[in-house]
């Protein structure tokens, strides 16, 4: 074997030390950048922080904000601030009012242990208490109940002996009774509808609108009121009392640590009912460069290292303005393509993939990746990871698009709209879909099927025969 040098000439993608690092910066969210930042600026002298410019900074963003929420919370609610103050002031009077409250969050119940404590002290047989434990803990993480009834009743032949009946009587008349309102669903509407109070005529204007309207949802106000034939000041009405249910109710359930988080961006509402879009860590608190040094004359090492922090310095400011840049851009994007989500929920999201907002600013798809990556955003619907606003599609028969999620809940609404003794194949509702103007095939509707955690028709059709 002989040994030989040669040259050869080509080309390579080379990543430089800044790309690096604005790559770096753009992937972070806000806790995770915030430690870097103290990190870089304890270990290179050409960085500070102004806590003063970083109050100034944060302090109108999150003014206006709380203006706005309380606004919100005043329409729904109403004015309590007076009862507010001196509940907080009375609690906070005597001793240590830190210390109480740190003890209270400590010895707090989770979610699962106060789900078992309320059926213990409730009056019920015996029978009935050990199927609601056994219920509550078969609960997921989002406080549904996905089983079948019978099937659930086998399943624990090992622990209790039961049927059907009980596991759906304790369901119905203990679980989905217990607070928080909304646990021991089945789906998404009778989740939302056991949150309800049917005394208030608000809420049986949203139940009727969940009930029979819910394809409607993510229309204008207009559009809905004259379809459900009312005013539309009760469709708005209605709108912000929905807001205000909570589609995961189970969350906690398992007393998992909680974790923080602060959002990216924030989308409100103005006065014109138009969405603004806001990016909170614009300036990072105050983070420029040391003017300290800027005069003074190095020589040796001292000049090389302090060259050398200072390119490394300007770097990094360059690639935080880059990063509030490119959310502002993604931001707007998403402002625009999914306003009814913004709005109306996940019944108004629209499909829309990361190619799609890539192409709309202008940058590549790996790079709108890492800004939505472990990302949140705080919106008129809440605290949402912004990987939400973006939903797969399907074509339908006019050139359009429609969400993955709409087609789910069609699929589900067919199923459990279909008669008892003759359940539906995934043929018959991939064709009642593709006549609706979907283009659907069945593999599709199967898959969609299991992941809603729906049994094929063979086994609806046997547990029918069972009862």
């Amino acid at each position: 074997m002989q040994t030989k040098l040669s040259h050869k000439l080509g080309q390579r993608l080379a990543l430089t030390p800044q790309l690096t690092q604005s790559l770096k910066v753009l992937a972070m969210n806000c806790m995770e950048l915030e430690n870097y930042l103290e990190e870089s600026v304890e270990s290179n002298p050409m960085l500070e922080m102004d806590p003063n410019a970083s109050a100034a900074n944060e302090t109108p963003n999150q003014e206006r904000a709380l203006e706005v929420a309380e606004r919100e919370q005043w329409k729904e609610v109403g004015d309590d601030r007076w009862e507010s103050m001196y509940s907080s002031s009375s609690r906070d009077s005597g001793g240590d009012g830190f210390s109480e409250r740190e003890q209270t969050w400590q010895g707090e119940l989770s979610l699962s242990e106060s789900l078992h404590d309320q059926v213990n002290r409730e009056p019920m047989p015996e029978l009935e208490r050990e199927v609601a434990h056994i219920l509550i803990d078969s609960l997921d993480d989002d406080g549904y109940f996905r089983a079948d009834p019978a099937e659930f009743a086998i399943e624990i032949a090992d622990q209790i002996v039961t049927d059907a009946a009980v596991v759906e009587k304790v369901l119905e008349e203990v679980i989905q009774q217990l607070e928080p309102g909304g646990l021991g669903a089945r789906d998404l509407t009778e989740c939302l509808l056991l949150q309800l109070d049917t005394d208030q005529e608000i809420d049986t204007w949203v139940m009727r609108l969940l009930l029979h309207f819910s394809d409607l949802l993510h229309e204008s106000d207009d559009l809905l009121a004259e379809k459900v034939d009312c005013s539309l000041e009760i469709i708005q009405q209605a709108r912000m009392r929905m807001r205000r249910l909570d589609p995961f109710p189970g969350h906690g359930m398992r007393g998992d640590n909680n974790f923080y988080i602060r959002p990216e961006i924030i989308f409100r509402r103005n006065n014109d009912q138009e969405i603004e879009v806001d990016i909170p860590g614009t300036g990072w608190r105050g983070m420029r460069l040391n003017e300290q040094w800027k005069d003074h004359e190095w020589k040796g090492k001292d000049k090389e290292f302090m060259s050398q922090a200072m390119k490394e310095a300007k770097w990094l400011m360059h690639a935080l303005d880059q990063r509030s840049e490119t959310l502002l851009k993604v931001a707007l994007c998403l402002a625009e393509r999914q306003r009814a989500f913004l709005e109306f929920g996940v019944l108004g999201l629209k499909p829309l993939t990361l190619q799609d907002v890539a192409e709309d600013v202008g940058l590549h798809e790996s790079t709108i990746s890492r800004v939505t990556n472990g990302k949140y955003a705080d919106t008129p619907i809440g605290l949402i990871e912004l990987r939400r606003f973006f939903s797969a599609g399907l074509p339908t028969r006019g050139g359009g698009s429609i969400s993955v999620y709409r087609v789910q809940q069609r699929v589900k609404a067919l199923i459990e709209s279909e008669p008892t003794a003759h359940p539906i194949s995934d043929q018959a509702i991939a064709d009642r879909l593709q006549a609706e103007g979907i283009e659907i095939a069945r593999r599709t509707v199967a898959k969609y099927r299991e992941q809603l955690g729906l049994p094929p028709s063979s086994q609806r059709r046997r547990a029918v025969k069972t009862r």
